[in-house]
């Protein structure tokens, strides 16, 4: 967690917000600060609130590499404006146009094309039924390749992700076990990161928290050893949220390792100074 606040600094910077707007209401400008410079870890629930100013959504899919749906250079680039600015609502209209179907022309493009949708459902609806089967259309146009592509794995887990929202445990776990199959020998890229972040919060929808934690760590870890930023603020965010979710059970959850990164937060180790809070 050494570059956390680093993590914290570049998204305010992104999203072009100054620390004082960060800052009010949750906690001092110079608290926030010193995280920004690495001085303290932001304990579970000022981290939190940290990430919700900044737009960090717990559940928002985020994916660095697009995935092209077409030939056509014009529409590809505008599902990934939409998708990139979660415009859900604008991209299933595009992708519905029949202007836009008649270009899915490959397998691979099919593919792309269902997953996008299938994200569009999955934010846009109450239920997850649409989202399951269109993710369902999404791997079963896959080509029967004995490597899994990147897609396919993303596929999976967002499945298991959906399976776990409707509390299908078995299902969700088979497809958490789908998507990890052989993973060792697989190329990396960075839409990988979301796979290991979609297998944490699968659990922790599904209340299996050291499942969960030890899923994030290896995630974190994963990203670190690559060298990569990407789903690293929304892992340690989901980490504070399993942190807190086991603070608050009534009953002790058993974790049955120490976890490198998890104590922090359930512990509250180096945390921010109370005083220095917004009273």
């Amino acid at each position: 967690m050494d570059n956390l606040g680093d993590i914290l600094k570049e998204t305010r910077q992104q999203r072009q917000l100054s620390q004082l707007e960060i800052a009010t209401d949750i906690c001092s400008q110079s608290t926030l600060s010193e995280i920004e410079h690495n001085k303290y870890i932001p304990n579970m629930q000022l981290l939190i609130n940290i990430c919700q100013r900044l737009s960090i959504d717990l559940y928002d899919l985020s994916l660095v590499n697009s995935f092209k749906i077409c030939k056509d250079n014009y529409s590809n680039a505008k599902i990934n404006r939409l998708y990139s600015s979660r415009n859900y609502q604008a991209l299933q209209n595009f992708l519905n146009r029949p202007t836009v179907i008649e270009l899915v022309q490959t397998s691979k493009q099919t593919q792309a094309y269902y997953y996008y949708l299938a994200i569009c459902a999955l934010h846009l609806e109450n239920k997850f039924d649409n989202a399951k089967e269109l993710l369902k259309l999404s791997l079963a146009s896959t080509e029967h390749n004995r490597k899994q592509t990147v897609l396919s794995r993303i596929g999976n887990i967002t499945l298991a992700y959906v399976y776990s929202r409707q509390g299908l445990k078995n299902a969700a776990y088979r497809q958490i076990s789908l998507a990890f199959k052989k993973f060792d020998r697989a190329t990396y890229d960075e839409n990988l990161n979301v796979v290991f972040y979609l297998a944490s919060l699968s659990y922790y929808e599904l209340s299996k928290y050291d499942l969960a934690i030890k899923m994030i760590e290896n995630g974190i870890d994963f990203i670190q050893e690559n060298e990569s930023h990407s789903m690293l603020l929304n892992s340690f965010l989901l980490m504070a949220n399993i942190a807190e979710a086991i603070k608050n059970e009534p009953k002790n959850v058993p974790i049955t390792k120490e976890y490198h990164f998890f104590n922090n937060f359930l512990h509250e180790r180096n945390a921010y100074r109370s005083n220095e809070l917004v009273q």
